[in-house]
């Protein structure tokens, strides 16, 4: 596995597999996974390290059940390292996922230990609810875990390229006329507010409205983003 983005595809069809809504990069989680109100959130890395751990723990006060998923060492299940490793997991209640290749190249995952439910730290309510909303709003798996931050797409960012598109495809149009035309429920937030400075307006001559239109910097963000859209 040569980048951790590598291991997000085999452990996302795994958890797919089992009946979970799988996203990646959800507020700074690799991988999330919602299924009747269950949270797992599951840490990617190429090698098992302290670095990995840490982050591990910090979700715990977010998720009910965490995994570190990380390559099969080279030596398999011979590595010396092994047992070491699960004998760490168990202590601190996380789980343990090795993610190898198959003869054939596939991504094949085997999970050698699952979480119990964290008893400490003490669960952050406000940032669980955080993440299960930013899950929720996305429509589809567009990030894959474990990917450079620089073109992660937010709920927001998403709902904001999609009113983007269709002011670019139906010309200058007032915000209920966006919504109208399939926009998202809050478009009249982000034409208003603006936060992302993509937006122009002009003044209605029909009525005391705006007009909006997508200026350079949202059509170059569209471009930008068109892979994962």
């Amino acid at each position: 596995m040569d980048k951790e983005s590598d291991l997000y595809g085999p452990v996302r069809d795994y958890l797919t597999g089992l009946g979970y809504e799988v996203k990646g990069e959800v507020k700074d989680c690799d991988v999330t996974a919602l299924r009747d109100g269950e949270l797992i959130v599951v840490e990617l890395k190429r090698g098992f390290t302290l670095e990995l751990i840490y982050q591990a723990l910090d979700r715990q006060r977010v998720a009910d059940g965490v995994y570190v998923a990380v390559p099969l060492p080279k030596r398999g299940y011979m590595s010396p390292r092994i047992p070491d490793m699960k004998s760490l997991c168990r202590r601190l209640e996380l789980g343990l996922i090795f993610v190898g290749r198959t003869s054939r190249g596939i991504g094949q995952v085997d999970v050698v230990l699952h979480p119990k439910e964290a008893s400490a730290p003490r669960p952050d309510r406000k940032r669980r609810l955080a993440v299960i909303r930013e899950h929720e709003s996305r429509t589809g798996s567009v990030n894959a875990g474990g990917v450079s931050r620089k073109k992660i797409l937010t709920a927001y960012k998403e709902q904001a390229l999609w009113v983007v598109r269709i002011l670019r495809d139906s010309g200058p149009m007032r915000a209920e006329d966006v919504k109208k035309q399939g926009g998202p429920a809050n478009t009249g937030v982000i034409l208003g507010r603006n936060v992302l400075g993509w937006f122009d307006r002009e003044p209605d001559p029909s009525a005391k409205r705006y007009l909006y239109r997508p200026n350079e910097k949202a059509l170059a963000a569209l471009l930008e983003y068109e892979d994962l859209l």
